[in-house]
């Protein structure tokens, strides 16, 4: 190591040491506009019910010092944020100041969940790879389950945690103890694939996608299984829920749309490139990006597409819907906004690096991750 990177290397581990654990003095007020869960709602539709317009300026700039994927938490002015170097830190949205560290057994690739004051989150590797821990002490671990390496975002319904593995196994758990309501195996044990897809739902199923290139819809309650759709390749996307509708894209770059009682195929769409990120929607619309750099927007009702904007890079990510701007971000390391109805690029900004998780609006504030480590925090002028 030479002189450079060890100074550096130094600075960063006192930083840490100097912060370690995670105390918020305070009872986590809630909020309209908090951002709890990965796509903002249990229906991960990625849509804000706030609406920023742009231009905007630089508020402040914040370092986790390693690769973010998952996307930001935001209750009460405090940013959650998860590392693939395996840390949880805690940051308040009015300084961009750290507030507190805490050191996990391994990577974070998905987005944790908030519930009231507690934070549950899904870990890469170790022995525990399901915490469920206190922002008010993070000394304070209600509960820790060894579930297998988890890289999907858990969804906190109600008294209950849904969360699916690389086993290739759901499992509905109790909030409060961690304690199994129900598994579901997606197939026997030498043939089950990973899933990456998280599960949402519409209040009565269950939805996933899986390694083994189905779509299934579980009863929320019990786990049975309603039914499963072949896409034809992989589904690493989380689903999206709307109006009885269950929509999501394939690797292979056809984006569905399923009645979400059935499974009956209401429309398919021909990205023309594969499709690895998630989908965001609007009443009207369904957003989805795809390798060779494009922004699709299709047709809620009937599938054809509205428009298509070209990015430089590929695009991983869904876009934030807020009110008729989209935000969207690309492997460009540009973060572009959209008009909703047109396609027309209305503003954008150079990140830092590659953007590979949807943004996050609160308090009058635009942050934007990207990959390299970097938070931004940015206001309307």
């Amino acid at each position: 190591m030479n002189k450079k990177n060890l100074c550096y290397y130094l600075f960063a581990s006192l930083l840490l040491v100097s912060c370690s654990g995670v105390r918020i003095d305070k009872a986590l007020r809630t909020a309209p506009n908090d951002w709890t869960q990965y796509g903002g709602s249990p229906q991960r539709m990625n849509a804000s019910p706030s609406t920023l317009k742009p231009p905007f300026e630089e508020v402040w700039e914040y370092n986790a010092l390693a690769g973010i994927s998952a996307s930001l938490l935001v209750r009460d002015s405090v940013i959650v944020v998860t590392t693939l170097n395996g840390e949880l830190q805690a940051v308040n949205i009015n300084s961009g100041k750290r507030l507190g560290y805490v050191a996990l057994e391994s990577a974070v690739h998905g987005t944790p969940a908030l519930d009231n004051g507690s934070v549950i989150v899904p870990i890469a590797g170790g022995k525990e790879t399901l915490v469920s821990m206190s922002l008010r002490n993070s000394s304070d671990r209600n509960w820790a389950r060894q579930l297998g390496p988890i890289e999907s975002s858990p969804l906190v319904v109600d008294d209950f945690v849904y969360v699916t593995t690389m086993e290739g196994i759901a499992y509905c758990l109790n909030k409060e103890d961690g304690l199994e309501v129900w598994q579901f195996k997606t197939g026997k044990e030498d043939e089950r694939k990973p899933v990456r897809s998280s599960p949402a739902t519409d209040g009565t199923r269950v939805f996933f996608g899986g390694d083994d290139g189905y779509l299934y819809a579980l009863d929320k309650s019990s786990g049975a299984l309603k039914w499963k759709f072949n896409a034809g390749s992989a589904v690493f996307a989380t689903p999206v829920v709307i109006k009885k509708s269950v929509v999501f894209p394939s690797n292979n770059g056809i984006v569905y749309k399923l009645d979400a009682v059935t499974g009956t195929v209401q429309w398919q769409y021909e990205a023309g490139a594969r499709v690895f990120g998630n989908a965001a929607a609007s009443e009207h619309a369904v957003y989805v990006g795809s390798s060779d750099g494009a922004c699709h927007a299709i047709d809620f009702d009937t599938g054809k597409r509205r428009w298509r904007f070209a990015a430089k890079s590929g695009v991983s990510s869904a876009p934030l819907v807020a009110g008729n701007v989209l935000y969207w971000g690309s492997h460009d390391r540009t973060l572009y906004a959209l008009d909703a109805e047109n396609g027309t690029e209305l503003w954008k900004y150079d990140a830092l690096g590659r953007i590979k998780v949807p943004p996050v609006i609160w308090g009058g504030l635009l942050l934007v991750t990207s990959e390299d480590k970097y938070i931004v925090a940015l206001r309307p002028i």
